[in-house]
């Protein structure tokens, strides 16, 4: 069978290369540059990339780490976590250019499918609920993923917008599985629920930890 040669068509890469111009752009116009790597430019993944991830990096107790949620701004989350066993995982199964070596395509209700229980010593869940986690149900079922996915003593950073679009419902009141957990006084905050200052949509990072049997 003879091969069908393939039609170069100039306007189709015109049409990519700017598309790719304006998303590169685009990038520049809400990230800040670290060295190579590209980080969104916003008070709350300050906090996150300068208070939060360096403190689990600096502690030997917390090693397995798994990271809720992947895009081009978490990329670089793998050279700040290269010493850590680093995992992540994303619903989207196009999005793990942007994850860890170690990652998992599913949503967080469905971890259990995956990791074996109290496996991890950190989770860090940044910015899902209200989307992609918006339903209370699916809430639930993830909080409860995550407490039996984390060793006794092991510590979930649950970081949300606190504001009605983005808010369904008042999440840390009324999903039961919180209270598995106990709250945690994240020591370079100095509290267990930390509102950003500057942030137009109230981000806050609550932090618990799992109870050590007695």
């Amino acid at each position: 069978m003879a091969q069908t040669k393939a039609i170069w068509n100039p306007s189709v890469l015109v049409h990519k290369l700017v598309g790719r111009i304006k998303y590169f752009f685009y990038q520049l116009s809400v990230g800040r540059f670290r060295g190579f790597d590209l980080y969104l430019n916003s008070p709350d993944r300050v906090v996150l990339e300068d208070v939060i991830i360096p403190y689990f990096v600096s502690r030997s107790e917390y090693h397995k780490i798994l990271f809720v949620g992947c895009d081009w701004y978490t990329k670089p989350y793998r050279k700040l976590f290269r010493n850590k066993e680093y995992w992540t995982i994303e619903i989207e199964e196009w999005r793990k250019k942007y994850a860890a070596d170690r990652h998992i395509v599913d949503g967080l209700q469905n971890l259990g499918l995956h990791i074996e229980s109290g496996y991890f010593d950190v989770i860090i869940c940044n910015g899902v609920f209200g989307h992609g986690l918006n339903v209370k149900e699916d809430m639930e079922e993830a909080l409860n993923q995550c407490f039996n996915a984390l060793r006794e003593g092991g510590v979930l950073v649950f970081g949300w917008n606190n504001v009605p679009q983005y808010a369904p419902f008042p999440v840390t009141t009324e999903c039961e599985n919180f209270k598995k957990f106990k709250p945690y006084v994240f020591e370079p905050l100095s509290t267990s629920e930390y509102l950003v200052p500057n942030t137009e949509y109230k981000h806050t990072f609550d932090f618990y930890k799992k109870p050590v049997a007695s």
